[in-house]
């Protein structure tokens, strides 16, 4: 079997000797071509043909930004080669750790491949970890795996790995010096037996930084320079987001940057509170109810069914309030607020929410808990972190306008025994109803969903401004977005994968300028007269028959989008295939390392040191 080496070492093997070289030239092969003396012309084009071909496929740097300063930790049972777009990159010894720079990873599309030995082990396993600026990525069911391939195609970009199985999650415990705290599970394939595998995860790394907000919250420092406290109970984890009230406003505006360690559980802390409901569907077994709860008297969502008592946890439906230049970051992979919620609202400003999971909030009990509310609250970064069981919104916006909010690299994962249409997908995902809005949602991972992903607009008389950028839209039984007035809507960038509508042609539309890809060249050159830029097209991938994606390009939105270009630049989204090979391998909790937690001057390394 063939190994694949350096492209610079195979060609220097092929290339006559004219052009041999010990160092990657500066210059583009094609410009030593164009110089070389007339007898050495031909043998010059054959080797700029091989130079060339898929095996070579780093890009020269005019057209690719090299990521070789990413670091790569890889240990198994046996002996793992690693590969990186074709190129053999290292390989550990048996049941030893192997950490390297990650030689030949580009900005854009890579394949990362491992071969990974058995070994001595009853309970083979494999864990790799790459830890960037853009955070880190480590093995995962995502992966894909089988039984040794004959050949090593399968390293290569190109190769169509799409019918190999998923990998298997393998109990496995990271080895002393292994990266903590990160998003690498032990895997092997479905085989214990299986002597040796092959590894495949092909996904697109993005240029920039998880370190710091991007789009509209790009100001945003919450707690910087302020006190660093660590929490770990209900107690202090309240005291930590706001200190102090007057009525329902926190006043608590020190700087304070609170990390979140563990799992700090509020249900079942403040006792249960009944109130008359209905159950606002009716599933058969094993999916269960969604309930409602009547908190208003004259509320009509019950009008025409059964009305009974329903007891829920009171805790869910009492949010912990938090203040002004606050910063609540989780610590490694684990951190998880469960039973509460947290409300940014009454003029509280600069507030940064990473890295933690939100869960279990009255699951299946609609009005009595959402995981994130702002309302009347200004620069916002929500960042990295899971959603997941809660009984309404993943996260809504009041009345009151929310301005400068980043929602970024999150995973709202809707998977749920109780649902809206009795299919296991959440409805109540995100609503966006602020009068004067200006929200940025980028690069998410909304997946498992019927409805409101998000749902923005309630009427009003500000216009609210909403870009929808680089985020995966996955497995969505109705509706995506349902854009209504006031807002206007930039859709580009993201990839709707099994989604019934992308967009919903509502009663009241708002304005939407949505391509798909690839848009059209006069659209094209309309976003450059208003933005500066091109935009990106939103591709479809697998939408079911019969629905239609109400895609449309309302120029208002260009319009009033053209004075927000600073917002724009960045992201300016990566490539309209990009998300649905960079989203699912980073979004969520467990993704940031290296030093993307920045706490003023303090660097929190969960992992390599940079």
């Amino acid at each position: 079997m063939a190994r694949h080496h350096d492209c610079h070492e195979s060609a220097t093997m092929h290339t006559p000797t004219a052009y041999t070289t010990s160092k990657p030239s500066a210059q583009h092969p094609r410009a030593q071509c164009a110089t070389a003396t007339q007898g050495h012309r031909r043998a010059c084009s054959v080797w700029l043909a091989w130079t060339l071909m898929a095996l070579c496929v780093s890009l020269p740097p005019a057209l690719a930004q090299s990521l070789e300063h990413y670091r790569l930790a890889v240990q198994g049972s046996g002996q793992v080669e690693v590969y990186i777009n074709g190129h053999y990159i290292g390989r550990s010894a048996e049941a030893s750790r192997l950490e390297l720079y990650a030689r030949h990873l580009q900005a854009g599309e890579n394949v990362i491949a491992l071969r990974a030995s058995k070994g001595g082990n009853a309970a083979p396993f494999v864990m790799a970890e790459l830890g960037g600026d853009i955070g880190r990525l480590g093995t995962s069911p995502l992966w894909r795996v089988q039984s040794m391939p004959a050949d090593l195609d399968w390293t290569l970009p190109g190769f169509d790995a799409s019918s190999w199985p998923q990998a298997s999650v393998v109990a496995a415990i990271p080895p002393a010096g292994f990266p903590t705290g990160g998003p690498a599970l032990g895997v092997w394939s479905a085989t214990a037996a299986d002597s040796t595998i092959a590894l495949r995860a092909h996904v697109w790394m993005p240029t920039g930084s998880a370190r710091l907000p991007q789009g509209f919250a790009r100001n945003t420092t919450g707690g910087a320079g302020g006190e660093v406290v660590t929490v770990d109970t209900r107690e202090g984890l309240a005291a930590a987001l706001c200190s102090s009230m007057q009525g329902n406003a926190c006043t608590d505006d020190t700087p304070r940057i609170i990390q979140l360690a563990g799992t700090i559980d509020f249900t079942g802390s403040e006792g249960s509170a009944t109130r008359p409901g209905c159950n606002y569907s009716s599933c058969p077994a094993p999916l269960a109810n969604e309930r409602l709860v009547l908190l208003n008297p004259q509320d009509t969502h019950c009008d025409g069914k059964p009305v009974f008592d329903i007891t829920y946890d009171a805790a869910g439906n009492n949010p912990l309030r938090v203040g002004s230049n606050k910063t609540l970051v989780g610590v490694g992979n684990d951190a998880v607020l469960r039973g509460k919620g947290l409300r940014i609202s009454n003029g509280v400003d600069n507030v940064i929410i990473r890295n933690i999971t939100i869960e279990h909030i009255n699951n299946g009990i609609i009005f009595v808990g959402d995981a994130i509310s702002i309302n009347d609250a200004s620069r916002v970064w929500i960042d990295h972190n899971r959603f997941n069981r809660i009984g309404r919104q993943f996260i809504v916006t009041g009345y009151g306008a929310a301005t400068d909010v980043t929602i970024s690299w999150n995973d709202f994962d809707g998977r749920n025994e109780v649902s809206h249409y009795c299919d296991g997908r959440h409805y109540w995902n995100l609503l966006l109803l602020g009068n004067g809005d200006e929200i940025g949602l980028y690069n998410n991972w909304i997946r498992h969903f019927s409805g409101r992903a998000p749902h923005a607009g309630a009427g009003g008389n500000h216009m609210s401004l909403l870009h929808v950028a680089g985020n995966l839209f996955e497995d969505g039984y109705w509706h995506a977005l349902d854009i209504g007035q006031p807002v206007r809507a930039l859709v580009e960038g993201n990839t709707f994968h099994t989604v019934s509508v992308p967009i919903l042609d509502g009663g009241d539309p708002g304005f939407v300028w949505a391509d798909k890809e690839p848009p059209t060249a006069g659209h094209q050159a309309l976003c450059g007269q208003w933005l500066g830029r091109s935009c990106v097209g939103n591709p479809l991938v697998e939408q079911p028959q019969g629905w239609d994606d109400n895609f449309r390009s309302d120029l208002i939105v260009l319009g009033d989008f053209s004075s927000h270009s600073d917002t724009l630049d960045r992201p300016g989204p990566e490539p309209a295939q990009a998300a649905a090979l960079m989203v699912p391998f980073l979004a969520g909790p467990g993704h940031l390392g290296n030093d993307q937690i920045v706490l003023d001057d303090v660097v929190f390394n969960n992992g390599f040191e940079p």
